[in-house]
């Protein structure tokens, strides 16, 4: 699909340029423009941390990804002692931003235990998928993949957070690819845009030299993977009330 520079939105950043594997995109001025060799891969796209770099249909109309996706998806994990540390402090930063722009928190979690749920409601989840009969630290990655992407395609969530695990790592790329969406990662810091709901995550570049901004203005999800320890663990509501679903895998 074509792409193409808003001028106008370009601020002569420059970190599209890098981004670029053709070397097809250059400066012309202080704005980015494209050369002829530009394939029209839309690597670049998620680069533009001003959404200056879109796609657009043959006609030259823009195309809005975003419109049909709304609410936020957390998929959780689970220890023996319950919800695990990182994906509490996921839950805590998905409620803050649900707040702001007004919309709902879901959460996907691999076990059956009700109590789980309850823990999870009382951290921020509106509504609380219990997914049973698949086992996290031993399973088959196509049965989680067709799983997760079915609920994805049916709750059409707008923001998707998980953590950055063994197990994240592994299902999430797979996950983006079916969506051809990107991912957002490395991330020390994240603002949301209540305007129209944009994620934009500061992250080190070459080795922690330099801090920059990325986000993925055009797709939907937005995916988010989440180191421990980056953000805080939200409070507990304890009568807070939330929607719990079972999902027999």
């Amino acid at each position: 699909m074509p792409i193409k520079i808003i001028p106008e939105k370009c601020n002569g950043c420059q970190l599209c340029i890098p981004s670029c594997p053709y070397a097809a995109i250059g400066m012309e001025g202080d704005k980015a423009v494209l050369f002829e060799s530009c394939v029209h891969c839309g690597i670049c796209i998620d680069s533009c941390p001003l959404g200056a770099i879109i796609e657009v249909s043959e006609s030259g109309e823009i195309l809005q990804k975003s419109i049909s996706y709304s609410n936020i998806l957390v998929i959780g994990e689970t220890d023996k002692a319950g919800i695990t540390k990182l994906s509490k402090e996921i839950l805590g930063k998905a409620r803050e931003f649900a707040d702001v722009v007004g919309v709902s928190v879901w959460l996907i979690i691999f076990a059956s235990d009700e109590n789980l749920a309850k823990e999870a409601i009382s951290l921020g989840a509106d509504e609380v998928l219990l997914l049973e009969g698949i086992n996290t630290t031993s399973y088959k990655i196509a049965s989680i993949v067709k799983a997760v992407s079915g609920i994805i395609e049916q709750k059409r969530p707008e923001i998707i957070f998980t953590g950055e695990t063994i197990f994240g790592c592994d299902v999430m790329p797979r996950i983006a690819q079916r969506f051809d969406t990107g991912i957002l990662s490395g991330s020390v810091s994240l603002e949301i845009d209540p305007a129209d709901k944009t994620l934009s995550c500061t992250r080190p570049f070459y080795g922690g030299r330099i801090m920059g901004i990325t986000s993925c203005p055009q797709q939907r999800p937005q995916i988010v993977i989440i180191k421990e320890g980056v953000f805080r663990e939200g409070g507990q509501y304890r009568e807070r009330h939330g929607v719990v679903e079972r999902i027999r895998m």
